[in-house]
């Protein structure tokens, strides 16, 4: 699991998470989600709009997010399905939650040279 550097916009509660010198070739977005993928389709970066009411959805716990400390995504195969499998900490509560994600069939015209 790849540790990924964030921001957090508190005025429009926007999470940015994002890998450190990496450039995205395209993006996807879907509900509260942007994710940009360079261009060998590998996750560069995520946009979470609306963040805390995200987050109060999908962690058991409620990690708040101006006090987040470590954040930590991979892309995962789970079921024939893809999935973003975070792992969110504020240095004292690590939470854990899996994102499914829709498959792209068709590459993007953002992705053709």
């Amino acid at each position: 699991m790849e540790k990924f550097n964030f921001d957090y916009e508190s005025e429009s509660d926007d999470l940015f998470i994002y890998s450190e010198g990496k450039k995205s070739a395209g993006a996807v977005e879907f509900g509260s989600f942007i994710l940009d993928f360079d261009d060998k389709h590998n996750l560069v970066a995520i946009q979470i709009m609306n963040v805390s009411e995200v987050l109060a959805k999908i962690l058991s716990k409620m990690v708040e997010v101006s006090k987040i400390k470590e954040i930590k995504a991979e892309i995962v195969n789970f079921r024939n399905m893809d999935a973003i499998k975070f792992s969110i900490s504020d240095g004292k509560v690590k939470e854990k939650a899996n994102i499914l994600i829709p498959r792209i069939r068709e590459k993007s015209p953002v992705l053709i040279y």
